[in-house]
């Protein structure tokens, strides 16, 4: 019935690109014949399913569908992890929830189709933290701001680290890297400027003085492919990117963006980038957020069953093919950082783009 074809869908959407609710590039929606049919099916077949209950919706009851935009294509990270997160929203609420992905400008798109529709908790969109923190600084032409939105929840959140090959260059640490900066200029892998990696590698060896240039490309797989080959002396990438890198033993993580010391790669202690003098703390964040002025009562019962259904054995089997490690802050803390990584991006970008 409805769950059961939501569910089709969200695990179809962890496999590969999935259909759920998906839009046009364009803009309009086009909701396919699965989704129509589960917006006019009554109830939901929870039989046999109690292990997928979550929370129930509370005194917000929702009167029609809830659309969550993504600037994202179908069947990507960003995409999959909100189609997981859907799928507890609808379970709880028993309302069908529509996935619109609206690719383009960074999100300003998405983001500025959900500034057209009143202000309401079932007009929702799923955004990554560049949005409002490198998007507006590299492109004038993305006029966007924090102000405009109510965050609803965090829903993933990664650090960055970089990365060395001793086999291909024979550094270990941040000590000698330094040390052979002194002496060469460093090529380090990022993604182009207005990036992230691009940012925290001019930052990074901006303030320790040393002469790096930037081999760019469209993928930290790419950067870290560059790497292991020895046509770059270090990387920069999010965790998760490197993780297969570090296991194989072809990259080394000597810092982390962050102002603890990371400990998620076996083996490892990564030093924090302020432990070594540097205040360059960043971290990739996607959240959920709703136009400002919805019903903050209801967004908060949102977070409160996505929180919930991260804790159901479903949730957890789909996050898990997905590689998924759900941060499901509050909309508070989800701010403070939005706003602190911003007034971080706008130092450099003054003193290092400008």
């Amino acid at each position: 019935m409805k769950r059961r074809n939501l569910m089709a869908l969200v695990l179809a959407g962890v496999m590969a690109a999935s259909v759920m609710g998906c839009a046009s590039q364009s803009g309009a929606k086009n909701p396919s014949e699965t989704q129509k049919e589960a917006a006019k099916e009554g109830a939901s077949d929870e039989s046999g399913a109690a292990d997928s209950a979550v929370v129930p919706a509370g005194s917000w009851k929702p009167d029609h569908d809830i659309t969550i935009r993504v600037p994202n294509a179908a069947g990507g990270t960003m995409d999959t992890i909100t189609r997981i997160l859907g799928q507890g929203i609808q379970q709880s609420t028993g309302t069908t929830v529509m996935i619109n992905n609206l690719t383009g400008a960074s999100g300003a798109i998405a983001a500025n189709d959900l500034l057209a529709k009143d202000a309401d908790p079932c007009e929702l969109m799923t955004s990554g933290i560049a949005l409002f923190t490198l998007a507006p600084l590299f492109n004038q032409d993305i006029k966007v701001s924090l102000d405009d939105f109510a965050i609803v929840s965090g829903m993933v959140s990664e650090d960055f680290v970089l990365c060395v090959n001793p086999e291909k260059s024979g550094i270990h640490n941040w000590e000698e890297l330094k040390a052979y900066g002194e002496k060469e200029r460093i090529l380090f892998g990022s993604n182009t400027p207005g990036g992230t990696t691009h940012m925290l590698g001019t930052a990074l060896f901006g303030e320790a003085g040393l002469n790096a240039e930037a081999v760019t490309s469209d993928g930290t797989n790419k950067d870290m492919l560059a790497l292991t080959s020895g046509d770059v002396v270090c990387a920069i990438g999010n965790a998760s990117a490197c993780q297969q890198f570090i296991e194989e033993g072809t990259a080394v993580p000597i810092v982390v963006f962050s102002a603890d010391a990371y400990e998620g790669f076996e083996g490892f202690t990564v030093p924090s980038v302020v432990d070594l003098g540097y205040d360059i703390q960043f971290k990739s964040c996607n959240f959920l957020m709703a136009k400002k002025g919805a019903d903050q009562a209801a967004l908060d019962q949102i977070h409160d069953m996505i929180q919930a259904y991260t804790e159901t054995e479903e949730c957890k089997k789909l996050a898990e093919s997905a590689k998924y490690v759900p941060d499901i802050a509050d909309g508070e803390t989800v701010r403070a950082m939005i706003e602190d990584s911003a007034k971080m991006c706008q130092e450099i970008y003054e003193k290092y783009y400008h």
